[in-house]
């Protein structure tokens, strides 16, 4: 009986946890705008990163992080560079701090709002927001970061910027490079 009682008490939290995250990351969507928690997959992040050379020595950043997958894919391919993430939501900052803390990487995860992270030494930026928030991060991308800073974004693109290139994935899905 005991058991049972212990193993009850464990699906509970753990659906009270999944309804908690659910509910939070619904909340986020809706009110404050956030784009919601999904991952970029590996077939798509391997065609980025074969786009893509990064220099020894330079500065990635990944906002709106999750879990870092864009950054555990290029530190993979190219080990020397410096490798930042900003993730807001508690959650997903928390699994990812734990899940790098029990790897040797060298990732950094802040938990910080993206338009309060300072990018001035940013040299790549990697993205898999949304529209809006794409949009609001123009004016930051264009106030903050140093000329030559590399923007690549995932499904949205900049609305008033040209890019450089575009890589088509599929005809729903393309991925937007930019220099600043």
């Amino acid at each position: 009986m005991l058991l049972y009682t212990y193993v009850l008490f464990l699906i509970t939290l753990i659906l009270g946890i999944f309804a908690v995250f659910f509910t939070v990351q619904f909340y986020n969507i809706i009110f404050h705008g956030f784009a919601p928690l999904v991952s970029t997959g590996e077939n798509v992040m391997g065609r980025i990163l074969d786009n893509l050379t990064i220099k020894d020595g330079a500065k990635v950043y990944e906002l709106g992080c999750g879990k870092a997958t864009f950054l555990r894919s290029a530190e993979k391919k190219f080990p020397k560079a410096e490798y930042f993430g900003v993730e807001y939501s508690f959650l997903p900052f928390v699994v990812t701090e734990t899940q790098l803390a029990l790897t040797d990487s060298k990732i950094k995860v802040e938990k910080e709002n993206i338009f309060k992270t300072d990018l001035e030494e940013a040299d790549i930026i990697y993205c898999y927001l949304n529209i809006k928030t794409m949009a609001e991060l123009e004016k930051k991308f264009s106030a903050e970061c140093k000329p030559g800073t590399q923007i690549i974004s995932y499904r949205f693109h900049l609305p008033n910027k040209k890019e450089d290139k575009v890589l088509e994935i599929d005809k729903n899905s393309k991925v937007y490079f930019y220099t600043l």
